[in-house]
């Protein structure tokens, strides 16, 4: 009986995969100079707009399943997923180069057939499926954009694709055989890249975790977040890089005169010496955030009253009124009309003490305090005033349109199974939106006692309140700590756990210490 390895190497033989590798491979080399053109900010990268179609397809229930589960992870899963189909595509075209090449014969005829047909269908089949619209009319890139990148892309494919069959072939007249080690090398190699990818996968979702100081001191210093290390979400693959000369926010909608800001002129409207400037300390947390995470930060934000904005271009009176943001990369976002003229309601243009980093909604961006940041959209490009509530990205998807934060305390420091013994300096931030928060309690045994923690000033009740409690163990063994916490209000924490999706998670956070 012919041994397995050998049965299985004769059916790898069989199959065209040598074909179908060179065509992916090609596809590949492709699909690298598209990236970087839309890096460059000069096309479209097919994965990123197939993976946008699906994001805005998804229900929100599932997408907070796969965000809780994978954190980033779960966009690069989505990422490699696409980009796995746009180089399984020209793989399955290169199948067919042969023919092609018995048909039209010349070289460069056949290159010149694979580049623009592979042009062709991305531009004419695949982007309009992908409601990219013909030639990317419907992308941020354009048609003009779209459609050079892609037959960039193409003739690229085309080139290395004639490479491999022409020149390639030519010094491998024979073709190709798998011996026993080339067989087990390549099953081995495989299974060590997947192993890695897997790997890659489950540390990007690690990184979505405790809220999580060194130490009380470090707390105290990082009070206010370092830009650096404040928490960024975003739905893009790659976000848009906004040209300051050439950007425009405009208002508009229901009002009497509508206007348009470049950005000097919006900083000029955010300086101190104007009478709607506004300097905020704002702490923002995601929706996504699970009970203790760390998608909470806390920043100065400088920039002009939205409120002043909307009342200089006559914003209609009515009441049934929703204030819509449209941002650079698609994304929208409403409050109603009396959150959006709370004089505490900005158009950011600095984030402490500096201009906002793109990662953090250059040139412009809103925050609105107490609400999640879904609210605070970023590479704002227009706002605009509509009649009746108005649903977002996200709210498409089932997320609250509402928004208002849970009150939460956070344990911080120490760190989750930390090993401690004596004096024990516990520590952590509670947050409520824009309520304030006026009490923390902790429990050193599970929530049977409660006892008043200490509370920092805090600069405003737009902010996370810092608080610390001294613990001293009376035994060894292991404890778990609880805290809880009330707003500025008078409105206690929710003790229901529940998850994220659609309204905010709440619930008690807690942690566990072992005494030595």
């Amino acid at each position: 009986m012919r041994p397995l390895w050998k049965t299985i190497s004769r059916t790898i033989r069989g199959l065209p995969w040598i074909r179908f590798a060179a065509g992916a491979l090609a596809g590949g080399s492709g699909l690298a100079v598209t990236f970087v053109l839309r890096w460059l900010g000069l096309g479209v990268f097919l994965p990123e707009v197939a993976e946008e179609f699906v994001v805005y397809r998804i229900p929100g229930e599932l997408e907070s399943f796969a965000i809780r589960a994978l954190g980033e992870g779960a966009k690069l899963l989505g990422l490699v997923a696409a980009v796995a189909v746009f180089l399984a595509l020209p793989g399955l075209y290169g199948l067919v180069y042969r023919r092609v090449q018995g048909w039209l014969g010349r070289r460069s005829l056949v290159m010149a057939f694979y580049a623009l047909t592979s042009a062709g269908i991305l531009l004419l089949a695949i982007l309009p499926l992908l409601d990219g619209g013909f030639f990317g009319s419907n992308t941020s890139a354009g048609p003009w954009f779209a459609s050079f990148s892609q037959l960039v892309g193409s003739f690229v494919y085309a080139a290395v694709l004639d490479y491999f069959f022409v020149d390639v072939s030519a010094r491998y007249p024979e073709g190709f055989s798998l011996s026993r080690r080339q067989f087990l090398v390549g099953s081995v190699g495989a299974i060590v890249l997947a192993v890695l990818a897997i790997y890659g996968l489950a540390s990007l979702a690690v990184k979505k975790g405790r809220l999580v100081f060194a130490s009380i001191g470090e707390m105290f210093l990082k009070e206010r977040t370092p830009t650096s290390e404040f928490y960024v979400v975003t739905k893009n693959v790659i976000d848009p890089a906004v040209d300051e000369g050439s950007w425009r926010l405009s208002i508009e909608g229901l009002v009497a005169t509508p206007a348009t800001y470049d950005y000097p002129q919006l900083l000029a409207r955010s300086d101190p010496s104007d009478p709607d400037h506004a300097d905020e300390i704002v702490t923002l947390e995601c929706v996504s955030n699970e009970v203790g995470g760390n998608l909470i930060s806390n920043a100065r934000w400088q920039g002009v009253r939205l409120a002043a904005l909307l009342q200089s271009a006559g914003l209609d009176p009515a009441a049934d009124i929703w204030i819509v943001f449209t941002c650079a990369d698609g994304y929208t976002a409403a409050i109603p009309r009396d959150r959006a003229l709370n004089p505490n309601t900005i158009v950011a243009v600095l984030m402490n003490d500096a201009p906002l980093a793109t990662t953090h909604g250059f040139p412009a961006r809103i925050i609105v305090p107490g609400l999640y940041g879904m609210f605070h959209a970023k590479w704002l490009t227009k706002i605009e005033a509509v009649k009746g509530e108005y649903r977002g990205f996200w709210q498409q998807k089932g997320w609250t349109n509402q928004g208002q934060i849970h009150t939460t305390a956070i344990i911080a420091t120490p760190s989750d199974g930390t090993v401690v013994n004596g004096l024990v300096h516990l520590g952590g931030v509670a947050f409520a939106g824009d309520r304030g928060i006026s009490l923390v309690e902790v429990s050193t045994d599970g929530g049977s006692t409660w006892n008043a923690a200490t509370l920092n000033p805090a600069p405003s009740n737009l902010t996370w309140v810092l608080w610390t409690y001294d613990w001293t163990p009376r035994r060894s063994g292991s404890f778990r700590i609880v805290a809880r916490a009330v707003d500025g209000t008078g409105g206690s924490e929710d003790s229901n756990p529940a998850p994220p999706f659609p309204n905010g998670s709440s619930g008690y956070d807690s942690i566990t210490l072992l005494v030595g």
